[in-house]
């Protein structure tokens, strides 16, 4: 027998005419009805915030300038067959769990080589065997596939489904191979391991960018301008453009730095790929610019440096003397002694030489010293640091420098004494630390001497 249910609770006490009832129903017991409905309705909906049986998680990465951010929810296996079991092949999913998995790209991107808009998509999979199609639905609010129109779609690419590596017991979303300009996002469960690549125009990105930075407040700062420029340089790109934003920086400050980027941007932008045109190009601009703005011996000496590096040894000769002249300092002096050296006139540039470092602090000797050595000049370096350290022989740093220069220089007797006299004048942490380390590769075990 049944037991009282809804209905009897309703027509309970009511005439059996069928008609009748209708119309008692529809006249006076239909509202009561409908509330009761929906009291039962409510009753079955969760009131109160507790953990979902798959969680959820949010994933992101920069790819450039460019964020990629993926939402999803994650099932566990437990124990179960996924993929042709618990995901269906050749059926439409929702590459996660509940509502919509969602994915969005800051800028205009490329999906396995084809372009897809900037913005948020529902992402969906059809799985198969050899094959996945990867969909990025214009819809972001259904639940699930369940919803899923294919009218919506803005891109289909296909994939190759790999091996995971290892076991993802619950789904996971990972961005593999970032580079500046691209990424992988793959879908890993269980044994699988379902990749897309992400491309992006970097340059375009970083370009759109900048020129957007470049009409708010950054335009009153003259290094904004100069970093513009050398992205372009650095990258050798949008010359033009670039030249006039150097010109800009040159005219806010003049400047070491910028100088000489706005002297390489116009040899890109005029010199027509002909690379002799290219540095005399270069050279006449910088030396224009030397001439019109309040320039000091910093802006000469970088002039000189890059007169030396395209081999203009004449040009370089006469800024270096020049920056020489208004500030004789080791800088100064040591670039117009590489000068003399590149003209052939040795003598004088042996004078000039030992006249810099006779003029050298502890910290520039050091610094030029690293260059040298940093730069494939072992025994020059090494010059330097004995030089420094017969000026400085109380510093510990100095002894550790001679030392670092002798062991990239396979000397190795000469480095370990050198180091070893670093540790017997109490140096810092951070120079004893690189000693023991230097003596360690050379296979010495130091103990330090007792007090």
């Amino acid at each position: 027998m049944e037991s009282p249910g809804l209905f009897h609770f309703l027509f309970a006490g009511q005439q059996a005419n069928p008609t009748v009832m209708k119309q008692k129903v529809h006249l006076s017991l239909l509202p009561v009805f409908i509330l009761i409905l929906a009291a039962v309705s409510l009753r079955a909906q969760p009131v109160l915030e507790t953990p979902q049986v798959s969680p959820k998680a949010f994933v992101g990465q920069a790819v450039g300038l460019t964020e990629v951010m993926v939402k999803y929810h994650r099932p566990a296996a437990k124990g179960r067959e996924v993929w042709g079991k618990l995901v269906p092949m050749n059926a439409i999913w929702r590459a996660g769990a509940n509502e919509n998995t969602v994915i969005k790209f800051s800028t205009d991107v490329k999906i396995e080589g084809k372009d897809l808009a900037a913005g948020a998509y529902g992402l969906h999979m059809i799985p198969s065997e050899d094959k996945w199609t990867v969909i990025f639905s214009n819809s972001t609010n259904s639940w699930g596939s369940f919803g899923y129109d294919q009218e919506e779609d803005a891109l289909r690419v296909e994939v190759t489904p790999g091996k995971a590596g290892r076991f993802y017991e619950h789904l996971t979303y990972e961005f593999d191979n970032v580079g500046e300009s691209g990424a992988v996002c793959a879908l890993k469960w269980a044994d699988k391991s379902i990749p897309f690549r992400i491309e992006t125009d970097v340059h375009q990105v970083v370009l759109a960018s900048m020129r957007n930075q470049l009409r708010n407040v950054e335009q009153f700062n003259w290094q904004a301008w100069h970093e513009a420029a050398s992205y372009c340089l650095k990258n050798d790109i949008n010359h033009e453009e670039a030249l006039g934003w150097a010109s800009r920086s040159v005219f806010m400050s003049p400047n070491p730095q910028n100088l000489t980027v706005k002297a390489q941007l116009a040899a890109k932008a005029k010199g027509e790929g002909d690379a002799e045109k290219e540095v005399k190009i270069a050279m006449k601009t910088i030396g224009k610019d030397l001439e019109a703005m309040p320039c000091t011996w910093k802006e000469y000496s970088a002039a000189a440096n890059l007169a030396l590096k395209h081999k203009q040894y004449e040009q370089a000769l006469a800024w270096s003397e020049k920056a020489a002249g208004m500030a004789p300092n080791m800088t100064t002096m040591m670039a117009h002694a590489q000068a003399l050296a590149a003209t052939g006139e040795k003598g004088k540039a042996e004078k000039a030489k030992k006249e810099a470092i006779a003029k050298g602090t502890n910290a520039e000797l050091n610094t030029y010293g690293y260059q040298l050595l940093f730069g494939g000049k072992g025994e020059e370096a090494i010059g330097i640091f004995r030089a420094n350290a017969e000026k400085h022989p109380e510093d510990p740093n100095v002894w550790d420098s001679l030392g670092e220069g002798y062991v990239n220089t396979g000397q190795k007797e000469k480095a370990i004494e050198a180091l070893k006299k670093s540790l017997s004048l109490d140096p810092p942490d951070n120079v004893r630390a690189n000693s023991l380390k230097l003596l360690a590769q050379l296979g010495v075990e130091y103990e330090a001497p007792k007090p």
